[in-house]
């Protein structure tokens, strides 16, 4: 059910290919201005020569490079809906950053558990339940972003985001909890983390943002697509840890990162770890096309699925490339992670 292979995209800061093909929203230029003024709006940016107040200066904020992401992993989004991928990502950047600067470095583990538990009561899969009054600028830009994001979304959808989000905030405290125990997590609990911390989950639905079309219900309970839905998100995060490392264990104080993983595990050197993640990331790859080509035409001939779910199916699957695709270019073009670790 996947798409055709269209040019390849190497990525030379993960060494991993994609047989998938690289893609520009065409409302980007609209999507700049939007993001910027809604991040200041919530106040996540701090005034003009300010030391304090916000999350990130101007200049710190635009090297992220937030509309180039999500106009890429949504090409084929409309001009609203790409306005809303560009807004929650920049939320997702904004926790992300705010969690890091306030409870990971300083190792305040009961404040951020306390924290993110307070945070999850911001977002629901029903929008209209009561929040709390926000008292910063992540949980203003949670409260106003989640009953936009969410109008005209089936439950299915709203459920899997809320989830997602749920799991990508405890996921920030739990990597707390590693980082006050000194504890590098081994492979098969890094993996799991993993695809909490990155909202694993909100990229398909972004792919289904994009494209318009989602699982087909009868399908979604089944092994094949929570396989292939593990191997699209571990694509999807796994890259970021070569390009990320400099800034997570240098800048940061971060413990929780696949290299350190792999380089325990080998008992190597650095370069030996990156290798290793390269071969790991291409093979989650070549699984997630596996399934997307072999297993799941076998499954829907099996179960006679219908024409309109096999179609269904096809466009999500090629909004999942497209995701990957976009990913993948940006991490090798953001200023954000300039100077990492290359192998």
């Amino acid at each position: 059910m996947g798409g055709p292979a269209a040019k390849t995209t190497t990525i030379n800061a993960t060494g991993v290919s994609l047989p998938y093909e690289v893609r520009v929203n065409p409302h980007l230029e609209v999507s700049y201005e939007q993001c910027e003024s809604w991040a200041h709006g919530m106040g996540m940016l701090r005034a003009s020569g300010s030391l304090s107040g916000g999350i990130w200066k101007p200049d710190r904020f635009r090297r992220i490079a937030v509309p180039e992401l999500a106009a890429k992993i949504a090409p084929d989004a409309y001009e609203a809906d790409l306005i809303l991928i560009c807004q929650a990502l920049v939320w997702i950047f904004a926790y992300d950053d705010y969690f890091t600067s306030v409870y990971k470095k300083p190792r305040d583990r009961q404040g951020g558990w306390e924290y993110a538990r307070r945070l999850c009561t911001f977002i629901d899969p029903d929008p209209e339940l009561p929040v709390p009054e926000p008292r910063d600028a992540v949980e203003r830009g949670l409260a106003d972003l989640w009953p936009r994001l969410a109008r005209g979304r089936s439950f299915y959808w709203r459920r899997e985001f809320s989830s997602a989000i749920h799991g990508f905030i405890t996921g920030a405290a739990l990597e707390l909890e590693n980082i006050c125990d000194d504890r590098v997590p081994d492979l098969i609990d890094f993996i799991g983390l993993r695809r909490q911390t990155f909202a694993g989950g909100t990229g398909a639905c972004f792919a289904a943002m994009s494209t318009g079309a989602e699982i087909p219900e009868v399908l979604r309970d089944t092994e094949v697509v929570a396989s292939l839905l593990d191997a699209f998100i571990d694509v999807m995060a796994l890259g970021n840890e070569a390009v990320s490392y400099d800034m997570e264990i240098n800048d940061e104080g971060e413990i929780n990162n696949l290299l350190l993983v792999l380089r325990d595990i080998s008992r190597g050197g650095l370069g030996q770890a990156h290798r290793i993640a390269t071969d790991l990331i291409a093979d989650r790859v070549a699984h997630f096309d596996h399934l997307a080509e072999v297993r799941l035409p076998r499954l829907a001939a099996e179960i006679d699925l219908s024409p309109a779910d096999v179609e269904q199916m096809r466009v999500w699957i090629g909004g999942a490339q497209s995701y990957l695709s976009g990913l993948y270019d940006w991490y090798d073009s953001t200023p954000r992670y300039q100077g990492n670790f290359h192998g």
